[in-house]
């Protein structure tokens, strides 16, 4: 997203940068930072922290684009070196969401959310995976409140529980192991995206494709037949248990 926002600090701070807000002793200061990787950082995960960091300066006001006095941050934190005041305000920092940050980040988790239970779910039923549709107006039935900062697989859990009172659905599946000749590739990558969640994959220099895909278990006839027609029978197809 290079040139979505402005240059300070010899960083671009980009239109989806957030400002961590952050008091010691009389001074209040404040940085940009990638909300998701700031989150993971604070919870445990080893991020790297220039990536966490939209911008390499230290605010008073982020918004305003004032920058903090180097005289009142080095009396605070006995230093003014970005990298290491870093940590202590994203570990214990308060994010200061615009609202219209909020509604943005809760609506693309949000739609992550549908993507992932649209493509690994279905209705025991029919047999048939719930369009993303229907899901998004369970979940909106439901009241299901995501959190924009929290990651989409520990969500899942929680939002599968309050859509069950909604609509029926289940989780079962099967991951297979397809390698595709480079011929038909393009074309069948394509279906096994659509298909379900691909959990690993690599490309041959020969253009060959090879990943392990999870899928409804209703759904692997359909994709078996689908790539044999396709690759006219060079597909290889295995059952990964």
């Amino acid at each position: 997203m290079m040139g979505s926002g402005r240059k300070t600090g010899d960083k671009w701070i980009e239109l989806d940068a957030v400002a961590i807000g952050y008091k010691k002793e009389h001074l209040h200061i404040e940085i940009f930072v990638d909300p998701d990787l700031a989150f993971e950082y604070r919870r445990g995960g080893i991020v790297p922290i220039e990536e966490i960091l939209k911008s390499y300066d230290i605010f008073e006001d982020a918004r305003r684009g004032d920058h903090a006095s180097e005289e009142l941050v080095e009396d605070a934190f006995g230093t003014t070196d970005i990298f290491e005041i870093a940590p202590e305000v994203i570990k214990h920092g308060e994010f200061k969401l615009t609202h219209e940050q909020r509604i943005q980040m809760v609506h693309e988790k949000t739609e992550l959310i549908i993507e992932h239970i649209s493509k690994r779910a279905m209705n025991p039923q029919t047999g048939h995976p719930h369009p993303p549709d229907r899901i998004r107006q369970a979940m909106e039935e439901a009241k299901v409140r995501v959190d924009p900062f929290i990651k989409v697989d520990e969500q899942i859990p929680g939002v599968v529980q309050s859509l069950r009172v909604i609509i029926p659905i289940s989780f079962e599946s099967v991951k297979l192991q397809i390698t595709l000749p480079a011929a038909f590739s393009g074309k069948g990558y394509n279906m096994v995206a659509e298909s379900g969640v691909i959990k690993n994959e690599s490309w041959a220099q020969d253009g060959s494709w090879s990943g392990l895909v999870e899928i409804p278990a209703q759904k692997r006839q359909e994709l078996y037949d689908d790539l044999n027609k396709l690759c006219k029978g060079q597909v290889r197809i295995e059952t990964v248990r």
